[in-house]
């Protein structure tokens, strides 16, 4: 008697994921949500009423009742968007001038030793002056206006990048890089194919980072100059003790801020889905 042996189709999780696996993500990403919302509830409720009891002097504070209003009404009539236009102006123009130039250099430190070797203490020693003391000396070189801020942005946020692309592409696995030449890829190959995948959540991280230090620069050398953008906005507002005005541009500024964060997050994700696909099935 022949047995007949049926063979069982076992079903691959990590490339077909379970739909309970499915909902828990969902219902996980949700609790998330709320749980960020109950929090910024919390958190400008107990302003509110710390202010409203007097616990906080509004005069110093302000009140989320008083400064949201102000900062609806600067969106809907365009003043702050305005603003935020020139900041936003320096800040892109900035973070793309120092982004270029610092993968550049972190993929000619790590390409080539020896120009790494000799200029590792330059860069290490400019990276450790306080930029933000060097922007009244900008100014000073390239005047008030927007120059000098781009300037300042750059000088923050060239040294992020750089370093970090450096680490990124000097953490390929030598294994994988050997196996490579084995198999007879090209220089070009094995840059494309294994050295610069590994490198890219290194870059992206530096990318995000510089980002957030580019609008800082952009606000502060606004600040300093008190003439344009959200940053001279804050900076007149300060001064002269509204701080109604003054959250309310802050609160705008904090929110492009996240939407731009946001938006880098969504190319990174989108460029690493191999990542996702490869740690499927590994975290709980």
């Amino acid at each position: 008697m022949t047995t007949v042996t049926t063979p069982v189709v076992v079903a691959d999780e990590t490339t077909h994921p379970a739909p309970s696996r499915q909902k828990a993500k969902k219902k996980r990403n949700v609790a998330v949500r709320v749980l960020q919302f109950l929090v910024i509830v919390a958190l400008f409720g107990s302003w509110q009423l710390l202010a409203a009891t007097k616990v906080l002097n509004p005069s110093f504070v302000s009140e989320p009742s008083e400064f949201f209003p102000s900062f609806w009404h600067g969106v809907v009539s365009g003043s702050l968007l305005s603003l935020m236009g020139a900041t936003l102006y320096a800040t892109f123009v900035g973070f793309a001038a120092a982004a270029i130039l610092g993968l550049l250099a972190g993929y000619l430190f790590a390409e080539f030793k020896v120009l790494d070797m000799v200029a590792r203490p330059f860069m290490t020693g400019f990276n450790s002056v306080p930029r933000i003391a060097l922007a009244p000396l900008f100014v000073l070189w390239f005047g008030l206006g927007s120059l000098s801020v781009i300037v300042l942005i750059v000088s923050l946020a060239f040294f992020i990048v750089s370093f970090n692309t450096y680490a990124g592409l000097q953490s390929c696995s030598r294994d994988h890089l050997l196996l490579a030449r084995t198999l007879g890829a090209g220089r070009f190959v094995r840059f494309t194919k294994f050295v610069l995948p590994s490198a890219t959540p290194a870059i992206f991280a530096g990318l995000q980072l510089a980002l957030t230090y580019a609008f800082l620069g952009a606000v502060v050398g606004e600040m300093l100059q008190g003439s344009q953008g959200l940053g001279g906005y804050l900076a007149l507002q300060m001064g002269t003790f509204e701080t109604t005005g003054f959250f309310g541009g802050l609160t705008l500024l904090i929110i492009v801020a996240l939407i731009v964060a946001g938006i880098v997050r969504a190319v990174e994700k989108h460029l690493l889905r191999w990542k996702t696909y490869e740690l499927r099935g590994t975290q709980g």
